[in-house]
Formats: C-alpha cells, sequence, structure tokens
C-alpha cells in the first residue's frame, strides 16, 4: 500500500509543477527541504479535517453506548500523523 501512495505522490507532485516566486529566484519545488515543508503542512491540513471527522464519529459512538470515546485530542493527533506521513512521503517521492 505505501508504495502505491509513494507512486500517486509522485505522479501528483510532477502534474502540479508547484513553483516558488521568491527574490532569491525562482524554480520548482521538486525536492530537498521546500517539498519536505510544504508536504508537512499540506499533511498537517489533511490530518486536521481527518481529525475532526474522526472525532465527531467517536463522538457519536460515545452518545450510543454511552462511553467516552470522543475529543478535540484526535484532531491533534490526526495533525501530527497527517504531516509526518506527508513528509515522509515528500522525502521519499523521488526514489522510484
Amino acid at each position: 500500500m505505501l508504495k502505491s501512495l509513494m507512486y500517486k505522490w509522485s505522479k501528483l507532485e510532477a502534474a502540479t509543477g508547484m513553483m516558488s516566486n521568491t527574490s532569491a529566484g525562482s524554480g520548482t519545488i521538486d525536492s530537498g527541504v521546500g517539498a519536505v515543508v510544504l508536504g508537512s503542512i499540506i499533511g498537517a491540513l489533511v490530518g486536521m479535517i481527518g481529525g475532526f471527522i474522526v472525532s465527531n464519529l467517536l463522538r457519536l459512538f460515545a452518545m450510543t453506548f454511552n462511553r467516552p470515546l470522543g475529543g478535540y485530542s484526535w484532531v491533534i493527533v490526526g495533525t501530527f500523523v497527517g504531516a509526518l506521513t506527508f513528509a515522509f512521503m515528500a522525502l521519499n517521492g523521488d526514489k522510484n
């Protein structure tokens, strides 16, 4: 599954053609620190949205089963997991 994700990530990264417009020069963000930072920011956003979804689903199950399952700690966990996952995918995206 990870190999499939890495393949899709490299195809997505190649198709976007992200450019940086700074005074130091412009160029594509293909690899290095820029790709890792951008990947971790996008991953944090995706993880945060996923954490909100999981938190609300667990809150629904908590009301159904009368157990304390939900909470916004899932949002924080989802943010960190998403950032780490996408940063890892950005690091290993060029190894195909």
